[in-house]
């Protein structure tokens, strides 16, 4: 598990830390790709019987969507590596209201509540819209394999210093519960929070996740510098990677 802060007050070597989530990745895949190869071959030599075969034809899609999904993670992690974020002053709490709006109705149907609690007054993040709502997205999906069900998602906000805290937690989530898939979809995510000049936590007992952003109004500095992607330094072994015209835009609905 990784825990504590993982970001801009510490030292982050990018490409190790590419290296091992990619790694994390491959690792990942193991298990659905084996799945996947067994249920193909079971159908392929017939060995299934018929009124189980649409069962496993549903299994083998399963596992297509875990790896198309991993893929899609995959690629965000690229993209953080590669590019610098796109920061602007961005308002949190429409942000939030919108990524919520698309999430309530998924999770209402795994049997999941949402909660947002409310912060004022308003105010404004140097963000990347996109990567934040890469970001949510990951953890809510973790949070929620997590939990169980009739479980509360609370998401609250916290102005500390120049920064502003995200806290996502529901009261049952139990770090042990999550696949693969989920502990490289918070790798991810602290990857997108990172990429910002935030900072990344995550505890256990129950799971934890927080993450912050520096404030807009933040010292003209201060604000300067968050402007840039902790990767700026990495942005020639990036260019190895492709060019700006063939950057590839990671979809949040892939996610």
């Amino acid at each position: 598990m990784k825990s504590g802060t993982q970001g801009a007050e510490l030292k982050v070597d990018p490409q190790r830390q590419l290296c091992e989530d990619v790694a994390l990745a491959l690792h990942s895949m193991a298990q659905p790709l084996t799945i996947l190869r067994g249920a193909i071959g079971a159908l392929t030599l017939g060995c299934v019987p018929a009124i189980d075969v649409d069962r496993y034809i549903e299994l083998s899609n399963t596992q297509v969507e875990r790896l198309c999904s991993m893929l899609s993670g995959m690629r965000m992690l690229l993209d953080n590596f590669q590019f610098d974020a796109v920061c602007a002053p961005t308002n949190l709490r429409e942000l939030i209201a919108s990524i919520i709006e698309n999430e309530d109705s998924g999770l209402h149907r795994s049997g999941l509540q949402i909660s947002v609690e409310e912060f004022k007054p308003e105010f404004q993040v140097l963000a990347d819209p996109v990567r934040t709502e890469q970001a949510i997205h990951a953890v809510l999906a973790a949070l929620a394999t997590a939990s169980s069900v009739g479980d509360e998602i609370t998401l609250t906000f916290e102005r500390r210093d120049s920064f502003a805290d995200v806290t996502m937690h529901a009261k049952d989530a139990e770090e042990k519960k999550l696949t693969a898939v989920d502990r490289f979809r918070l790798s991810v995510a602290e990857a997108s929070i990172r990429s910002q000049h935030g900072v990344f936590e995550r505890l256990a007992d129950p799971l934890r996740i927080s993450f912050r952003l520096p404030l807009h109004d933040r010292d003209k500095q201060e604000s300067e510098r968050a402007g840039f992607s902790v990767f700026s330094e990495q942005v020639e072994a990036g260019n190895l990677l492709g060019s700006e015209n063939d950057r590839l835009i990671a979809q949040v609905s892939d996610w």
